[in-house]
């Protein structure tokens, strides 16, 4: 309360100060809103101190913010942000334009406010302001809205159909069923509305215990709405090509969201009720203890949908504060990239890796953050090396994709067996070729290290910024520097950019200027034309479909060995592999800009000037 008092005497002085209103009116204002506890700009308008006109006009300039035309309110958005908040706050959404969401607000300083609502829809926040008179009026209509629970479809970061809500019911007059349905023009519109269907249908099966959530609902008939609802989930998240799903409790509610391109995006909430039963459903797929609520679970799910081959899924429980969080990995082998000519790499580049893998020893290390891609690149390799002839042997925290033909080895930690431990393991199975998922410590790598100098060709990632500060992380491991020269035979560095989508590219406008400024070749700006993805229903309104990599590839020479010898610092490396014609990440990034795979900004948000 009194930070809202606050903010009421800061906004009397700054009209005061404006010479709006005198100082006798500000004083009778405050005194007022004390007694009925009204937002001061709208008893100054009571008054008669200061016209409306005047104060949003006011208001707009101070804030740099625009004026809510609320003739252009859309009804069917309210169940977009929850009624308590838009009753206490005085906020509503009263028009939608693609992933950004129009706010009529009366305080458009209140930032958190802002923050709030843009997690809770998943939709950019574009606070406009307006009266409190005009919102109140607007809400006072708000009266028989069903309860916030109910299944409320988002599509973030796709093309608001404004024909869709054409001929529906007034706003009182709409049905519980036919809330949060955008009817959009989009490949998965009719799975979310079956999606819908299966949620009313699993929570008219509900329990007593399960409604007030004392136990889990055991779910194990296939045809039970709860099955038919995760089922549903699973498809839609293939359909759409995610990566990953979050089952999330929040306070109110069951948030879901895909991962789609490396972006999480909210596609649906549930209502908080279905929680237990949800991830009652998820742990008997994965063979968990349903009754284990306090500690966190992995497990692992094979599934085959309808005419897909099937693929695995790796499923994390997470104990949170409202509830237990799921987060499901999707395997799809279907989708899995083995060829090594398809990643992305410059034919430079494709033949220096090519070159290094044929190599009868040697070590090949692919580095970058989690999630760009290393593992995808290290099985490329392995399919392009295994044959019948050669033994193929890996050592992996977890083993993500079963391959045909290698011994593939899990790590598992509590009980001892860590990368050290099964990498000595592997070297009494007479490997010709090792793969080991990650090197964590010194032991590991000096096991790697050895293998690769006793005739082994050894495929390992390491978490580093670059290809040469992956040189300087192994010395710093204590790896001595003729053993570091001697071993590695090239360093590979990576990161996922988007690839804009084929359906909806269009030219981007950027200035020759703007893009050197950047740090684009000036030979190179001058003859290249960005592009941007629209965005379309083929690519749920973002403007990319999928993923590429760019790469930074350095190989062993001769000039680099000597400076690895004299323990040069990263820097002198980079400068070193740059004057051989290693090509930056950046630089490598520009060339698929110029080739029109992907956009500048994607660039940049992924790589180092």
């Amino acid at each position: 309360m009194m930070e809202r008092t606050l903010r009421h005497e800061r906004l009397g002085q700054l009209l005061l100060e404006a010479g709006l209103i005198t100082e006798e009116q500000r004083q009778q204002a405050l005194a007022r809103q004390q007694a009925c506890g009204e937002r001061i700009g709208s008893i100054l308008v009571g008054m008669g101190a200061v016209s409306e006109a005047v104060l949003l006009q006011f208001l707009s300039q101070h804030y740099g913010v625009a004026i809510a035309d609320l003739s252009q309110f859309d009804p069917t958005l309210l169940p977009l942000i929850p009624r308590e908040t838009a009753h206490k706050k005085f906020v509503v959404p009263f028009r939608r334009m693609g992933s950004r969401l129009a706010l009529a607000v009366v305080d458009p300083s209140d930032v958190a406010l802002f923050d709030e609502l843009q997690f809770h829809t998943g939709l950019h926040i574009v606070p406009h302001v307006a009266l409190e008179s005009r919102i109140r009026a607007i809400l006072h209509q708000w009266t028989d809205c069903p309860d916030r629970e109910t299944l409320s479809i988002r599509q973030r970061d796709s093309t608001f159909d404004e024909s869709a809500h054409r001929g529906l019911p007034r706003l009182e007059e709409r049905s519980h069923e036919e809330w949060g349905m955008s009817d959009q023009e989009s490949v998965e519109s009719a799975e979310l509305k079956q999606l819908q269907v299966w949620m009313r249908q699993a929570m008219a099966s509900l329990t007593p215990d399960d409604e007030v959530g004392s136990g889990y609902e055991v779910v194990e008939d296939d045809a039970a709405p709860v099955v038919n609802l995760v089922h549903g989930l699973l498809r839609q998240a293939v359909t759409m090509g995610a990566s990953d799903i979050h089952v999330e409790p929040l306070d109110s509610c069951v948030r879901v969201r895909f991962r789609l391109d490396g972006v999480l995006r909210t596609v649906l909430h549930l209502p908080s009720r279905l929680r237990h039963s949800i991830l009652a459903r998820l742990k008997i797929m994965a063979s968990l203890d349903i009754a284990e609520r306090r500690l966190p679970q992995d497990g692992r799910i094979h599934v085959t949908l309808e005419a897909r081959e099937g693929f695995d899924i790796r499923v994390s429980i997470l104990p949170c504060l409202y509830g237990e969080k799921a987060v499901l990995r999707l395997l799809d082998r279907s989708r899995l990239s083995l060829d090594l000519r398809q990643l992305g790499f410059e034919p430079h580049d494709l033949n220096t890796v090519l070159t290094a893998l044929n190599h009868p020893h040697g070590m090949m290390l692919v580095t970058g953050p989690t999630g760009s891609g290393k593992t995808t690149t290290l099985y490329s390799a392995l399919h392009c090396l295994n044959t019948p002839h050669v033994n193929i042997v890996t050592v992996e925290d977890p083993v993500e994709y079963h391959l045909h033909g290698v011994t593939q080895l899990q790590i598992k930690e509590d009980i001892g067996l860590t990368f050290a431990v099964g990498l000595k393991s592997l070297l009494r199975q007479d490997p010709d070729i090792i793969m080991v998922g990650e090197i964590r410590d010194r032991a590991t790598a000096d096991i790697a290290v050895q293998a690769a100098l006793t005739g082994h060709r050894v495929l390992s990632t390491l978490h580093t910024s670059d290809a040469p500060g992956t040189i300087a992380r192994l010395l710093d491991m204590g790896i001595e520097p003729f053993l570091v020269a001697s071993s590695v035979s090239v360093i590979i560095a990576q990161r996922l950019v988007r690839k804009i989508c084929r359906h909806c590219r269009e030219p981007d406008p950027i200035p020759q200027t703007r893009l050197i400024s950047l740090g684009c070749p000036p030979e190179q700006a001058a003859s290249v034309t960005p592009a941007r993805g629209r965005g379309c229903p083929h690519c749920h309104g973002t403007g990319f479909k999928g993923r590429l990599a760019i790469f930074e590839v350095l190989p062993m020479s001769d000039a680099l060995h000597d400076h690895i010898l004299g323990r040069a610092s990263a820097k002198a490396l980079r400068t070193c592999a740059s004057a051989a014609g290693m090509a930056s990440l950046r630089q490598n990034g520009w060339r698929k800009v110029a080739s029109g795979f992907t956009t500048v900004g994607e660039v940049l948000a992924v790589t180092a000037a």
